[in-house]
């Protein structure tokens, strides 16, 4: 089977798996069942393997596809090998609590083209299509959405921002300057796709440095443009007790990967590979994508595909019957997970 299909089945069976778990109050089982199902729908495949370059879940002991795990035709030494980032939940918070702001998402390149990134913060912009070619991140946010409204020939911009404390200032500047402000509480790979789809003409924040390996990868398949540079978690939570052991780690992979908190990165800085492919289901979704459902013994999944500037937005049906009988792999995660 061809393996984007087999990578968009996977991340909307991951959705279907966590579907048991949305509003239960607890990340980790909607984390786990999400991990557990894209390890069944991937373990096997033949044609080509998988390396996890960006996993999730490190600092927070929560389930994981751990950084350097192998996925596919592992047994093949003629399989070829691609990079992968990816995050079974974007969201764990939005999914447990029954709120907008999760999916399931994975991207893959080349082999050793994808930049391994750290947990920790890093600020963010990414920018619709419209202004790839013409717009680049400064030292101030601000000035740069100047530039985007002089581009554009319009104020009125519309942007999404996290819901932070650390952006309130922003938020404030970009309303007075007549951007329209949208705010989410989590989910800014979700955000960037609403930008893909037209919903908004940029997302920005300080937020995960692993989410922005899946942001590059989405910029890069679908035509859009991320910059982005590494955040000190000192300048976040200044007054924590794991500041100075964090500040530690960050140090030692700055120094390892010769990188620093000045420099700001693009896209093809985190993935040097124009064939990046992206791939997304909606959990809780919100935005242009669609939450999962299930009614009368069918799931119905909305995800999110964007490859070599091609951009396709999918519903589809898993008729959880007819799967059983023909899919035994899928149907133990049914079985296992269906609510």
């Amino acid at each position: 089977m061809n393996k984007d299909m087999i990578l968009l089945r996977s991340v909307e069976v991951a959705a279907i798996a966590t579907y048991k778990y949305i509003g239960k109050k607890d990340k980790n089982l909607v984390d786990k069942a999400a991990v557990e199902a894209l390890q069944v729908m991937l373990k096997n495949e033949k044609g080509f393997q998988l390396k996890i370059v960006n996993g999730e879940g490190e600092l927070d002991n929560a389930p994981m596809l751990f950084v350097g795990e192998m996925l596919g035709d592992t047994s093949n030494p003629e399989a070829p090998i691609f990079d992968v980032a990816v995050d079974p939940v974007e969201g764990t918070n939005p999914a447990a609590y029954n709120f907008a702001g999760s999916i399931a998402a994975i991207a893959l390149s080349r082999e050793n083209t994808m930049l391994q990134l750290p947990e920790m913060y890093m600020e963010k912009l990414f920018i619709s299509d419209e202004f790839t070619n013409n717009i680049t991140m400064g030292e101030d946010i601000i000035e740069t959405v100047k530039e985007m409204q002089i581009f554009a020939k319009r104020k009125d911009l519309k942007c999404i921002v996290l819901d932070k404390p650390r952006h309130q200032d922003v938020i404030e500047k970009l309303g007075g300057m007549g951007v329209v402000v949208r705010t989410i509480q989590d989910g800014d790979v979700l955000a960037a796709i609403d930008v893909v789809n037209k919903e908004a003409d940029f997302v920005y924040g300080v937020g995960g440095a692993p989410e922005g390996g899946l942001m590059a990868a989405l910029a890069i398949a679908s035509g859009s443009k991320m910059f982005c540079r590494l955040v000190p978690y000192s300048q976040v939570w200044p007054n924590e007790v794991e500041t100075e052991s964090r500040t530690i780690k960050e140090n030692a992979w700055i120094s390892k990967h010769k990188i620093d908190f000045e420099t700001i990165l693009t896209d093809l800085d985190l993935i040097s590979d124009h064939r990046t492919r992206f791939f997304a289901a909606g959990i809780t979704a919100g935005g242009t994508l669609r939450p999962i459902n299930y009614k009368n013994g069918k799931f119905f999944v909305n995800a999110f595909i964007a490859s070599h500037g091609i951009v396709r937005n999918i519903f589809t049906v898993y008729d959880v019957k007819k799967v059983n009988e023909l899919k035994p792999d899928i149907k133990y995660l049914f079985e296992k997970y269906k609510r």
